[in-house]
Parts: structure tokens; sequence; C-alpha cells
């Protein structure tokens, strides 16, 4: 299981790229900008979640957290001050979809597929959570808003990009599991094993 877990062979490496670079690509071309400070709608978060699901937790936090986190602050060039709360700790959360990536697929292959869809979308919603109080927290920290007016603001994108994300995610799921079964990634072969 660790192996598969923290190991990163070239496979990993490549797949985790090509997500990520599509998840950049979701984010700064395809994407509802809302204000000055930041925010959009947009589904860059998506193949972040399929990532979580077909490489577990531990590099589902390092490819949005520390990888695509890092990237999109470059990209959005509102500071590396802005990196630990807004990129960091926000896309990072993906990984709680890695955590409960095993039981998600074990619900739908015993043909649980409401109990499935339904912690999938309990994760996401948790990561909506987090991210919204990690960009409420920066809003007020960095840009000084009110707590009240900087939790309006992020509430106006936060839970409808999570939303798309949620329907696409579980729209996706079937094809997903059929794609793990054929061309499973070290972490769901060590996750089998089990």
């Amino acid at each position: 299981m660790k192996k598969g877990l923290f190991g990163f062979n070239v496979h990993d490496i490549v797949e985790i790229a090509m997500f990520v670079a599509i998840a950049l690509v979701l984010d700064n071309f395809l994407k509802i900008p809302l204000g000055a400070s930041g925010g959009s709608i947009n589904l860059a978060v998506l193949p972040l979640v399929l990532l979580a699901l077909r490489h577990g937790w531990f590099k589902g936090f390092v490819a949005g957290g520390i990888i695509f986190g890092f990237i999109s602050c470059l990209i959005d060039a509102y500071g590396l001050i802005t990196y630990p709360l807004e990129y960091f700790v926000t896309f990072g959360s993906i990984a709680i979809v890695g955590v409960f990536s095993k039981l998600i697929t074990d619900l739908y292959s015993n043909k649980k597929y409401v109990l499935s869809a339904l912690l999938l979308i309990g994760c996401l919603l948790a990561f909506s959570v987090i991210r919204l109080f990690a960009a409420t927290i920066d809003s007020v920290l960095i840009y000084e808003y009110t707590f009240e007016a900087a939790i309006i603001y992020n509430l106006s994108y936060v839970f409808i990009s999570s939303g798309a994300v949620c329907v696409l995610s579980v729209v996706l799921l079937p094809a997903l599991i059929r794609i793990n079964k054929q061309f499973p990634t070290s972490f769901l072969k060590n996750n089998h094993k089990q």
C-alpha cells in the first residue's frame, strides 16, 4: 500500500502532469471571472478530483496543493502571500476525495451507485467548505475585507463551481471506474491487494 500511495513511477508522474495541465487550462481559459480580487466560476477542480480517485490522497494533495496550487498562484499573480490559504490549503484539500477513493469505487462496484455518488458528493462538499473558509480568511487578512463581505464574495463562486464539478464527477464516475479497472495506477494495484 505505501509504495502505491507514496511512490511515484514514470506513469504516475506523466498522468499527474496531464491532469494538472488540464486543470490549469480550465482555470485560465475556460472560466467566468467574478471580480478584481480573484474568484471565478470554472471546472479546474474536476481533473484534480479524477486524479485523487485514481492516485489516492497523497498524490492528490501533492498535485492539487503543491503543483497546481503553486503554478496557479504564479499565473494569477496576486503574490505568494496568497499561496498558503488560497492555493495550498484550498486545492490540497482535494485529497479528501483520495481518502475515500477505495470506498467510492467499492460501493460502485457492488452496485451501490447512489451511496457511491453520495460519498463523492460529500467529499466535494467538504472540499468546498474548506475552500470557502480558506478563501474567506485570505480575503480578510490580505485584502482587508470584513468577514461578512469576504464570505459573501467567496460564496458567489465556490459553491457554483463545486456544484458543476459534483455533477460532472458523478456523471464521469462510471467511465472512470472502467478506466481504473483497465488501466490501474500503482495506487489502485496496491489498494486492491488488501
